[in-house]
């Protein structure tokens, strides 16, 4: 109901990046948050334009603008995740002071060349468990990240030490039990225990391991992960139904219709929210 996760991408043997991952040839695209950036890692996606980008932070500067009593210029952000800075570099035409974290040497290193003219944008390369820092986040984006993570439970406990008193985390992330996986587009692959998820990978795709995006959760368990915080979360709509983010472009009318569908059931019921495609959260500690 509310697509999150990059799903197509125009074929050529350049490489090229946009949002979450990398383009390397004409059949292979790999997540730029994987640990196992040498193995493909999903369904390519259409680098078109930024518009998804573009339309992903107009939706963060809208959350901010609601949930955050500051003016934007003087609101501190940080990316958990950054990649190549794609997100990051966008947010920093907004936001007074953007941090972009990113565990991958390589993806890190061309981050800091393509954004080193940026003056009010930092990148580091850390994974976030292991990012230490003198100052607190107004923000903190954590944009598809969650299905990666191991270990998140490590990783929340630092982003919300992190986090400013009255500062939010802005998060995507896809549905587990979403019928079509999201890296992959293989059905019910997400669903799967890991040895059997391994193997159906393996004969569909010619992939060992399903590991590195088997992390993703239900509504519930997103629900049951953040139970253990003291804080509030909610899980929200988008601002803008028409963004380039929300369904990564996807136009088609039929996809249209459905995620038009869903949104409406979802504003009639948050019981729907267990159907859709993908989740955004905006969550706060309670001070």
């Amino acid at each position: 109901m509310l697509p999150i996760v990059p799903q197509s991408f125009k074929y050529g043997k350049k490489i090229v990046s946009r949002g979450r991952f990398i383009a390397v040839d004409s059949t292979t695209a790999m997540c730029k948050n994987s640990a196992m950036l040498n193995r493909g890692c999903g369904l390519p996606f259409d680098p078109w334009k930024g518009a998804v980008v573009k339309g992903a932070v107009k939706e963060v500067v809208e959350a901010a603008k609601k949930y955050i009593n500051k003016p934007l210029k003087s609101i501190s952000v940080l990316d958990v995740g950054c990649g190549h800075g794609e997100y990051s570099s966008e947010m920093s035409k907004f936001f007074g002071r953007v941090t972009g974290v990113e565990p991958l040497t390589n993806v890190y290193e061309e981050a800091i060349k393509r954004n080193s003219t940026i003056k009010n944008l930092k990148l580091y390369n850390y994974k976030i468990e292991d990012y230490w820092s003198n100052t607190k986040f107004d923000l903190i984006t954590h944009f598809t990240v969650f299905e990666h993570m191991e270990t998140p439970k490590k990783g929340f406990d630092r982003i919300f030490s992190l986090l400013n008193k009255n500062g939010i985390i802005y998060l995507t992330a896809p549905n587990k039990y979403w019928l079509f996986e999201q890296h992959y587009g293989l059905p019910f692959l997400s669903w799967l225990p890991l040895p059997l998820a391994n193997k159906y990978l393996e004969l569909a795709k010619g992939i060992k391991s399903y590991k590195d995006c088997s992390y993703s959760r239900g509504y519930g368990g997103m629900k049951a992960f953040f139970d253990q915080y003291d804080c509030q979360y909610e899980f929200i709509l988008p601002f803008d139904e028409n963004s380039a983010y929300i369904g990564c472009g996807k136009d088609q009318p039929l996809f249209s219709l459905i995620k038009k569908i869903g949104i409406s059931l979802i504003r009639f019921h948050p019981f729907f929210w267990n159907f859709s495609k993908g989740f955004i959260m905006v969550i706060r500690k309670n001070n």
